[in-house]
């Protein structure tokens, strides 16, 4: 079965495919690189606003090993505090509280207070949220952010959630904590997920989903080291009035994630990855994935408007103009939702119109290799294809000593008919005439072919000259019996054949093209022989070579 012929069955396929590509694990994958692909571009950063301070191998050498005491981070809020910044984002873990007897947590705390916009990281242990200093609530100046970052299986950090929580979603991400300060009540973008549970007895809810974009340039926001912002004193306007994110980068001490940023390898710390959570907030640059049951959706549609232009309504021009106009909104719609926070799933829609091309070019590249063997109008092989099959089939009889018979067939005064009935008739006759030719093949290397405007070709290979006949005049009586009306015709008023009959008797290699080409041209006098002779009649004749 030609599936090219078969286009409601092309459809289902073009369908299917989508369905399965939508289901399959690979979507996640092909995802993947269409998001890549369309956010690779240059985050604006907000004016400068927020500035970094790595905790790095520098600091390390200066300050000592890893964990340092608790008054140099009290040190490090009070100084940013006197230089103005305006919220201070300390993304260091204070998890258990220092009972020595030189604890120096009275003194962080009483930091944190004074500034009051300091924000912390909130974790789950064991299915139990822990507050800094093991406390039960955050402690006075403070506002809780979580720090739980979403990994792709390819590795990669595409997205996160802006709320998070045990047993629900109530802490906001660090980034979103840091752009607001205190709890924000405001709209959010985001897709809903309440049942997004993961960890220990499944318990820490997530919420809010949402894709990041990240910069091409990961060093592009105002970096300094701790030990420098510790021990320095020039930093005049340096923070004032901005964000201040503190956290670890030193090598080895705090883990490091991938982003999918253009030409960079470059591993990026957690802090990092909140900052660009920060600024995307800020920019309004984050984008909502849609359900995935639209993206499928989308793609079934799409792909069914692509395969019913191409396939169906090439007939129905309004139809097809209405159909053109929805495709072009339909191929914009993912645009118009990013232009919007919105990312509408790409995948299952670019497979199946991806198809539906594959099938279009492969239509167009069986039809014209059907063009350049085969006649537009009667479907038979063309002239061109005779010939080659005419060489081959004499190379066959020549090898193996085995007889050849060709019948020519030229309709009767078929352009008086042509004249009398116009162009179009014609092209009926010819066309009607072809399926009775068809019809006797009696094997598959049988082969018919128009061979000129009004003449048929009908190769019989293995075939002795009264088999060869005894067809041609069933054919003969059957185009007869057609009993199409010619006025114009001389031999009836009907339509009639004047037939031709030659076959090779005694094959021989010396001057093989020679004789090829002379047994067609005998056959062509034969045939013009009988069309003399008044038509509808055969002409029979032995070519010996």
């Amino acid at each position: 079965m030609n599936l090219f012929r078969q286009k409601d069955i092309g459809f289902l396929l073009c369908q299917a495919f989508v369905l399965i590509i939508a289901f399959m694990p690979v979507q996640a994958s092909f995802e993947n690189f269409f998001y890549d692909l369309f956010t690779q571009k240059e985050l604006k950063q907000s004016s400068n606003e927020l500035v970094m301070i790595d905790i790095d191998d520098k600091s390390l050498e200066a300050l000592g090993r890893w964990p340092w005491p608790r008054y140099l981070h009290a040190e490090m809020i009070s100084k940013l505090s006197s230089e103005g910044a305006n919220i201070i984002g300390y993304n260091i873990a204070f998890v258990e509280p220092d009972n020595t007897s030189n604890s120096s947590d009275t003194l962080l705390k009483q930091a944190i207070t004074e500034h009051g916009k300091v924000i912390l990281p909130i974790f789950a242990e064991r299915g139990s949220l822990i507050y800094p200093f093991r406390g039960k609530a955050a402690i006075p100046g403070s506002t809780l952010g979580h720090v739980d970052v979403e990994v792709d299986n390819d590795g990669y950090v595409r997205r996160t959630f802006l709320k998070a929580g045990i047993d629900s979603a109530e802490w906001p991400a660090f980034g979103l904590a840091g752009l607001h300060g205190l709890p924000y009540t405001g709209f959010l973008p985001g897709t809903r997920s309440p049942s997004s549970r993961v960890g220990i007895n499944s318990k820490w809810v997530r919420d809010l989903e949402v894709l990041v974009p990240f910069h091409r340039n990961p060093k592009s926001y105002q970096h300094f080291s701790f030990i420098d912002v510790l021990e320095g004193s020039d930093f005049e306007n340096e923070f004032k009035n901005k964000t201040v994110f503190v956290g670890i980068k030193a090598t080895g001490l705090g883990p490091t994630f991938l982003a999918p940023i253009k030409n960079s390898r470059e591993m990026l710390s957690g802090t990092a990855l909140q900052a660009n959570l920060y600024t995307a907030l800020n920019n309004s640059s984050l984008l909502t994935p849609i359900l995935s049951i639209w993206g499928v959706s989308y793609a079934v549609l799409i792909t069914a408007l692509s395969y019913s232009l191409l396939f169906f309504l090439k007939r129905f021009p309004i139809i097809r103009y209405i159909g053109i106009a929805v495709g072009i909104f339909l191929l914009i719609l993912p645009a118009i939702a990013i232009k919007y926070g919105y990312w509408l799933p790409l995948s299952p829609a670019v497979c199946g119109v991806g198809l539906v091309l594959i099938m279009l070019i492969s239509r167009m590249l069986n039809h014209a290799g059907m063009q350049r063997r085969n006649d537009n109008i009667t479907d038979l092989s063309n002239h061109r294809m005779f010939e080659e099959t005419l060489k081959l089939e004499w190379e066959q009889s020549l090898r193996k000593r085995t007889p050849l018979s060709l019948i020519l067939l030229e309709i009767d005064y078929f352009k008086r008919f042509v004249d009398t009935f116009g162009p179009e008739r014609g092209d009926w006759l010819l066309a009607r005439i072809s399926p009775i030719l068809q019809s006797h093949k009696r094997k598959t290397r049988d082969f018919v072919a128009r061979y000129d405007e009004d003449t048929f070709a009908i190769l019989l290979p293995v075939t002795p000259n009264n088999i060869a006949l005894s067809i041609a005049e069933k054919i003969r009586k059957d185009i007869e019996e057609l009993q199409i009306e010619h006025t114009g015709s001389e031999s009836a008023k009907i339509i009639t054949a004047s037939i031709s009959i030659a076959t090779t008797q005694k094959p021989t290699l010396s001057s093989s093209d020679d004789n090829m080409d002379s047994f067609v041209l005998k056959s062509l006098k034969a045939v013009s022989k009988a069309h003399l002779q008044g038509g509808n009649c055969l002409y029979n004749t032995e070519v010996d070579h």
